[in-house]
């Protein structure tokens, strides 16, 4: 378990969408498909990233830039390389696109059953706003709208343990 895990952040181009399409079915009921993950390559407020271990897709993290607020649109970890800090790693690089960028905000839903992703996007400084009701489909459920608010003099710290 010693093992240092190397993750390099890329931008999400062409060559990766077949893998990422791929996480995106094994992690999600509805997924997005490769034809609209390519699709965003030509979105001019999309900023989606790619999380590599080894030359190979980890996961990924789409977020729309719109005025100074990031909507995040999907963050999604393969199981092979889940544990090893990907989706932190993720989210940390989009805080800091955001920061570069003078984003006030990042914004995001997430089911309400995935309690171990608000934990996680709680450790980065996101706090809960409200719930969607019926948000999610197959199965339907809640979502929970969580913010990260730049524009505080704490600029939205996270603990890396």
């Amino acid at each position: 378990m010693g093992e240092i895990t190397t993750i390099t952040i890329v931008p999400m181009t062409s060559e990766y969408i077949p893998s990422i399409a791929r996480i995106e079915a094994e992690c999600f009921s509805t997924p997005w498909s490769e034809q609209a993950l390519w699709e965003e390559l030509s979105v001019p407020a999309a900023v989606f990233i790619t999380a590599l271990i080894d030359g190979k897709v980890a996961g990924y993290m789409g977020m729309h830039h719109l005025g100074n607020i990031g909507y995040v649109c999907n963050i999604a970890v393969s199981s092979e390389f889940r544990g090893r800090g990907v989706a932190s790693t993720l989210i940390g690089s989009q805080i800091d696109y955001a920061r570069t960028h003078g984003l006030s905000e990042i914004s995001l839903e997430v089911r309400s059953s995935n309690t171990p992703a608000q934990a996680l996007y709680e450790k980065f400084g996101f706090v809960r706003l409200g719930t969607r009701p019926n948000f999610y489909n197959s199965p339907k459920e809640d979502a929970e709208i969580y913010s990260l608010f730049l524009d505080r003099q704490d600029g939205g710290n996270h603990n890396d343990n």
